[in-house]
């Protein structure tokens, strides 16, 4: 009844003082007031009568102005592969042994976060855990457990990021896809960021979390385990009217010492810039594109499909020029219908005298459909075929159908 009280503060300010006060306007200032309260108490009445809109995932927290939002979804893949694999660029197999497909079910991508925000100077702290269930398999026989994963954990204020999450080289502009595209450049690590812009633009600088990958004279990946420098990263954001468009680059510091005892140490610096982009098209249809190139780049694309660079039997480090795109078009069929038909690439340049039997070439195709048949639930049909080509020549071929389910909430 905050209204009231404020009503009748209001209506004895308003009142003449004294005796000399007119009988008429008090009396007509009383039944006007009257009438008010009487409407007043009429709309509280019927707002708590009428359900509210629920507060759904957030928890007020009566400490330090606190707030604190728990969500995630539920998912459920059912995919059939043939032959069976997954579709990630260094797995499309080369000889599948007459394998004629595997059906497999899980409901490993589902995820929970905890998000937290707390207003502390002129600014707002923000922090952000989440996890999936894509750790270490169980058994399918019995339980299906699946351990969790660290996916995201980081705080935020005014710009600075500080933690694990994306990327700052990973592509801007994702495809609307469930399967990773062949050329993803998705890339979690510890790192350090800084953000800023303003209205149609903006920028962000990191220093991330290093890790080399060689190929050995074997034709094997190693790690070395050797690095002293971050791999420092840099993006432009841009905002234009007819869509988005972002240009990254990325400096590394590559290094082994005495690894795979080799009989001395060796450095080189790579570089990469990755661009991507998306363009209005008729209605809400949108092109979607990417582009990435550089030197010594090989764990930033498809899941460290490449090595960064060879390393010889002395131990020298040679760097592998590595490339990647996709270009794919998003149609809407109706609002809540809608299909993605991309193309993807990835590849790199080996030098002479290495195994030839090491990924030259990857190239895949997707096609689906989305359809969202109730709020924040989600069901795609999607196809992907992936073919690979070793520097011997030989190839090999994936195909896949996915059907996904999934709420948000």
């Amino acid at each position: 009844m905050r209204s009231l009280g404020l009503l009748a503060a209001a209506w004895l300010l308003a009142a003449p003082l004294g005796a000399e006060t007119n009988t008429t306007e008090l009396q007509t200032l009383k039944t006007e007031f009257e009438a008010m309260r009487l409407r007043l108490e009429a709309l509280e009445a019927k707002k708590t009568a009428e359900p509210q809109p629920p507060q759904r995932g957030v928890l007020e927290l009566g400490s330090a102005d606190t707030v604190l939002t728990v969500g995630g979804r539920v998912q459920l893949d059912a995919l059939y592969g043939w032959p069976e694999s997954s579709y990630y660029a260094k797995y499309v197999p080369i000889t599948a042994s007459g394998e004629d497909g595997q059906l497999t079910m899980s409901a490993r991508d589902s995820r929970l976060w905890v998000k937290a925000r707390r207003p502390v100077g002129s600014g707002v702290v923000r922090a952000l855990i989440e996890t999936d269930f894509m750790g270490s398999p169980g058994t399918e026989a019995n339980t299906n457990s699946h351990n969790p994963r660290l996916r995201h954990a980081y705080v935020d204020y005014k710009g600075l990021a500080v933690g694990q999450t994306n990327s700052l080289f990973n592509a801007f502009v994702a495809l609307d896809t469930v399967n990773y595209v062949i050329n993803d450049t998705l890339v979690r690590q510890p790192l350090v960021r800084y953000s800023a812009g303003s209205g149609s633009w903006g920028f962000d600088l990191s220093a991330e979390q290093p890790e080399t990958t060689l190929l050995d004279s074997e034709g094997t990946i190693i790690t070395p385990k050797d690095d002293r420098l971050p791999d420092f990263g840099a993006r432009l954001r841009f905002y234009p009217g007819w869509g988005e468009v972002a240009v990254a680059g990325m400096l590394r510091y590559i290094v082994q010492d005495h690894a795979a005892d080799t009989n001395r140490s060796s450095d080189a610096w790579g570089w990469g810039v990755n661009a991507s982009a998306r363009i209005k098209s008729v209605g809400r249809d949108d092109i979607r594109c990417d582009l990435q190139y550089g030197n010594g780049i090989g764990r930033y694309l498809a899941y460290n499909a490449f090595a960064a660079g060879t390393m010889d039997a002395s131990g020298t480090i040679r760097l592998l020029r590595s490339y990647g795109g996709h270009l794919g078009y998003r149609h809407w069929w109706r609002h809540d219908l809608r299909s993605t038909l991309a193309l993807s690439l990835i590849g790199t340049e080996h030098r002479d005298g290495f195994p030839t039997d090491v990924t030259r070439r990857v190239r895949g195709l997707q096609a689906n459909v989305m359809w969202d048949p109730l709020p924040d639930t989600l069901v795609v049909l999607e196809y992907a075929g992936a073919v690979r080509e070793l520097e011997n020549g030989e190839e090999g071929k994936l195909e896949t159908l996915r059907l996904s389910l999934r709420y948000t909430f």
